[in-house]
């Protein structure tokens, strides 16, 4: 008996250098029945074209091979696209940079059929890092992980930071993505911003092995951290503003606190004078519970501060 199809969705921008060996990872999954979606964002690069040579030879690999060309859209209307344009009950996204270990997919969908919970949204694993030239890269800090198997309340793990999904890992169900609206393309944080409003709604899951490499690059400049924080302000003020009374009061409080000294550590030499308006928020946190406009105050302050 054939199993279940399984589909592959690769949003592509600028990686030829990186695209045929995420291919080729693809390619060696033991998972037998899969399909394959690659739609590149307009790349200025050749990352359409080596994709296309790549495949070429291996069609048969395959039970469906969609590979698409579009006007540059960004990476959350793309991985929207993408898993449209998937055929199966489940999709591993692939960034066109990481790479797939060999049984990621078997392994994945080994521990959904075990579950036996039919309303699982997401499920992600571990992954290790790599350099640009496919080299381990060893992380200083190791945070600790999410407990395996399926959780109902992974929201609040996700909206306090004490665990990450590692997006190279995941395999979405179809069907839950596409009920919650995919990605939000007007945030620059549409991961996190996703997996909270899957959480809230269904289970999301963890297999504790290491299933897969993210391949890191240089380049993280002081604005860019700065744009990053901001967009994680304006991911809480989201939440916050759908989600009324599903975080304790206290809990919002000292999470608001956090966030705001945060902020205060990241602008203090570039904006000093913004040291009364911290200070006061924080006190005021204290004793009142901040709303999303409390949130998105701070986020709009710092996308400003990155221009």
């Amino acid at each position: 008996m054939s199993q279940p199809l399984v589909s592959v969705a690769i949003p592509a921008y600028n990686h030829s250098r990186f695209i045929e060996a995420c291919l080729e990872s693809v390619c060696a999954q033991t998972y037998p029945e899969l399909e394959l979606v690659v739609i590149d964002d307009g790349s200025p690069d050749d990352t359409f074209e080596v994709a296309r040579r790549f495949l070429e030879a291996r069609k048969d690999r395959f039970r469906r091979i969609v590979l698409e060309r579009q006007q540059n859209q960004g990476v959350s209307a793309t991985s929207n696209a993408c898993i449209e344009a998937c055929r199966g009950e489940w999709v591993h996204l692939l960034g066109s940079d990481d790479l797939l270990h060999p049984q990621k997919v078997e392994r994945i969908q080994a521990a959904i059929g075990e579950w036996n919970c039919p309303d699982i949204a997401l499920v992600h694993a571990d992954a290790d890092y790599v350099d640009q030239e496919g080299r381990p890269v060893e992380r200083r800090e190791r945070r600790a992980r999410p407990p395996a198997g399926p959780d109902r309340e992974a929201y609040r793990w996700l909206f306090f930071g004490e665990h990450s999904v590692i997006n190279p890992t995941i395999a979405l169900r179809r069907e839950a993505f596409l009920s919650v609206g995919g990605f939000d393309r007007n945030l620059a944080l549409e991961d996190l911003d996703c997996w909270l409003r899957l959480s809230v709604r269904y289970p999301i899951a963890r297999v504790p092995e290491v299933l897969a490499c993210y391949r890191k690059h240089p380049g993280n400049t002081l604005r860019k951290r700065v744009r990053m924080l901001g967009a994680l302000f304006q991911t809480y003020a989201k939440f916050v503003a759908a989600n009324g009374g599903l975080i304790a009061e206290a809990d919002l409080r000292r999470h608001f606190r956090t966030n705001v000294w945060r902020f205060w550590r990241r602008m203090r030499r570039k904006d000093p004078m913004a040291f009364p308006r911290v200070a006061a928020a924080v006190l005021r946190a204290y004793v009142e519970t901040p709303t999303a406009a409390d949130y998105a105050r701070f986020g709009a302050m710092l996308n400003r501060m990155a221009g």
